[in-house]
């Protein structure tokens, strides 16, 4: 079906309803603008042959994180929905207010990712996050929610997930990732709310904002493949993706004490030790104010790009405790083939 559906957000949407082995454009009503207009949510339901999970898979919940949006087209090109067991669900645009406005934030100044499933009442991001929740994001079985770094800063392709949780360590295992990063999940992000309704979610770092980075979509897309073919979506060899990824036990941020001009030294996915350089810091005149060091041992996830640094700006993301992975903890590990 070629044509766009329009769906009022009372009335939600039903998978139930949608013509099977056949890839649906939905436009979907959450709340309302100042001029009495709807923002709509682009979604693309992709609905397979025969019965399965629904996999969710979303993109730009801030406005400017947009290599989510070349991952989700190029994977509506790669699967053919007769030969697609289950549903896939993907909203290259979750924020269009931010993404209109090429901003992370909601039309309010507000982090959606943190504010998370909303309020029926309340505030405009509020009112746009309790219908996105529960509208649609809780029609899946599986999420897996696309993100980068933010404005001024760059990042490795990288996962967030709870791996102490058997089915988000899967998750994150199944993807094509430089770095994963064993992440709890934080209350009012899309991630935590899912895994609290029972929806096994990750967040997929993928590199940089306001940009196509087509090495990182092309690894990320592998990734989603992998997860459809582990679910028996579609056919195809389930590869153990974690064999070339390093595992982190948590990860901070690194600041600076001065303000001036920065240069951050390391370059993403290097590993650095306890002691090193991995910034200067200068004064206008171009005089060193501040070398600012590696306090431990750790893998660079991101890093700032932005040479304005004011005192107590992020300087380095870095991933800490690495960790070996354990074959006997990955749920099908004998099921995998080697990447």
């Amino acid at each position: 079906m070629n044509s766009i559906v329009t769906i009022n957000m009372k009335e939600g949407f039903n998978l139930d309803e949608f013509d099977s082995a056949e890839v649906h454009r939905v436009s979907i009503d959450l709340t309302y603008n100042s001029l009495g207009v709807a923002w709509r949510v682009p979604l693309i339901v992709v609905k397979g042959a025969k019965a399965g999970p629904v996999l969710g898979v979303n993109a730009a919940l801030h406005g400017d994180e947009l290599n989510g949006i070349s991952t989700i087209f190029k994977l509506i090109e790669s699967v053919d929905p007769k030969k697609l067991k289950g549903t896939l669900v993907l909203i290259p645009i979750s924020n269009v207010p931010g993404y209109l406005a090429n901003q992370r934030y909601f039309s309010d100044n507000v982090d959606l990712n943190r504010i998370m499933p909303g309020k029926p009442k309340g505030s405009t991001s509020n009112l746009y996050a309790h219908y996105f929740t529960s509208k649609i994001i809780s029609k899946f079985d599986y999420l897996l929610d696309l993100h980068t770094a933010s404005f001024g800063r760059v990042n490795s392709l990288y996962i967030r997930a709870d791996i102490e949780n058997e089915e988000t360590r899967t998750l994150a295992y199944l993807q094509n990732p430089q770095i994963i990063v064993k992440k709890f999940d934080e209350q009012g992000t899309l991630r935590g709310w899912a895994n609290d309704q029972g929806i096994p979610s990750i967040t997929i770092e993928i590199g940089n904002p306001s940009a196509f980075q087509h090495n990182l979509i092309d690894e990320t897309l592998e990734g989603i493949i992998n997860t459809m073919r582990h679910f028996e979506m579609i056919e195809g060899e389930v590869k153990d993706m974690v064999t070339t990824a390093t595992v982190c036990d948590h990860s901070y941020w690194i600041y600076s004490t001065k303000g001036g001009i920065v240069d951050v030294l390391p370059k993403l996915a290097d590993v650095v030790k306890k002691g090193q350089l991995i910034a200067y810091v200068y004064d206008v005149f171009g005089q060193i104010k501040e070398e600012v060091l590696a306090d431990r041992n750790g893998v660079v996830i991101g890093k700032n790009i932005n040479p304005s640094c004011d005192a107590g700006s992020r300087i380095l993301h870095l991933g800490v405790n690495l960790i070996e992975p354990d074959p006997e903890n990955i749920p099908g590990h004998d099921d995998f083939q080697e990447a």
